[in-house]
């Protein structure tokens, strides 16, 4: 994984020549999440992230991003939470729509791949707390996540404001026989385009 991962962005950074005005991508914001299993609720988050913008044409972009987000979920019925911490790694595609000539808005879409790496399973009952550790050898989540995003930003230079949306395909849920366990985050966020 780790080896993919710099080949991956490898090969980003040596092909910024081989694109028009590469420009990146530094942002940061709160995220919404919770995760498909019958009454979760909502707990807040947040991400950081930054990447590129290469133009694919007159108004496409591929934008691949190297991003930090704090996801989770509540039960009140079973007093299940959670917090994980996942590296994810974005790759849309963005169509822009021109406004002016220092505005953009754009649609956003593609897949991500994200890797779980800290977070805390705590289950609260009778006044009595127990953690557990998320992801590894003795952890209760799969680290692999992979699924879809979906997003728009609108861009006034050299700032811009986005809203994502993200739905994870893979059950994490290492007893999966069990129940199936998906993440489901929104967000919303400002960012530097240079």
């Amino acid at each position: 994984m780790k080896k993919r991962l710099f080949s991956f962005l490898l090969l980003g950074f040596l092909s910024i020549n081989a694109f028009g005005q590469v420009q990146f991508l530094v942002e940061g914001g709160v995220s919404y999440t919770t995760m498909t299993i019958k009454g979760s609720e909502y707990r807040f988050g947040g991400r950081i992230a930054g990447g590129l913008d290469m133009p694919l044409g007159d108004y496409l972009t591929f934008q691949p991003m190297l991003e930090l987000a704090m996801k989770g979920h509540k039960e009140t019925n079973t007093g299940v939470s959670t917090n994980p911490i996942y590296a994810e790694i974005p790759l849309k595609i963005s169509l822009a729509i021109p406004l002016e000539s220092e505005m953009d808005w754009r649609i956003n879409a593609g897949p991500y791949v994200g890797y779980g790496f800290a977070g805390k399973y705590k289950i609260e009952q009778d006044e009595k707390e127990e953690s557990y550790d998320l992801f590894g050898s003795d952890g209760r989540f799969n680290n692999l996540d992979v699924g879809l995003a979906a997003g728009t930003k609108f861009i006034f230079m050299p700032f811009y404001i986005t809203i994502d949306a993200e739905w994870g395909l893979l059950n994490l849920n290492k007893e999966a026989e069990q129940r199936s366990l998906k993440n489901v985050a929104y967000s919303a966020g400002f960012g530097f385009i240079f």
